[in-house]
């Protein structure tokens, strides 16, 4: 596996595995053009031995110079169980890190990738649920610089 930051090339791949992600809640392919445009450092992408892509996290500002947002990480489901998400979440945050106070994100409570946020040292600071519609609760999540990553 190697990690790099995304390009302009990959942004078909990454909707692909936004698609196989998240189903109907996805991002709209045009999103991920704007995104590589305006954050660039803090959109990565996996790539498998073969140098297909194979999951993808991006970051985000907020409002608040130093509060940041994890926006998407997203694992092709064959490829979870390897380190591979653990990884991303670490690039983002060691680019995020510089600029951040706490970066916030949001995640179905059901969603293994919870447990992963909990280890690498976010927080439940809230929970929404209905935050895309009846049923369809999220946590919000913190992290903040002291905590371990």
């Amino acid at each position: 596996m190697q990690l790099r930051q995304a390009r302009q090339t990959d942004l078909a791949a990454v909707f692909t595995i936004e698609q196989a992600v998240f189903g109907s809640h996805v991002y709209p392919d045009f999103f991920f053009r704007q995104a590589l445009d305006l954050w660039p450092d803090w959109f990565w992408l996996a790539e498998d031995e073969s140098g297909a892509p194979i999951g993808y996290v991006l970051g985000a500002p907020s409002q608040q110079p130093d509060e940041l947002w994890l926006l998407s990480l997203a694992l092709l489901p064959a490829c979870r169980g390897r380190g591979v998400g653990k990884a991303l979440l670490q690039a983002a945050l060691a680019a995020m890190r510089p600029r951040a106070r706490g970066i916030q994100l949001t995640v179905d409570p059901a969603n293994p990738a919870a447990a992963l946020y909990q280890r690498l040292g976010f927080a439940v600071i809230g929970h929404d649920p209905g935050y895309f519609g009846p049923g369809e609760a999220r946590w919000l999540m913190r992290w903040q610089p002291s905590a371990s990553a």
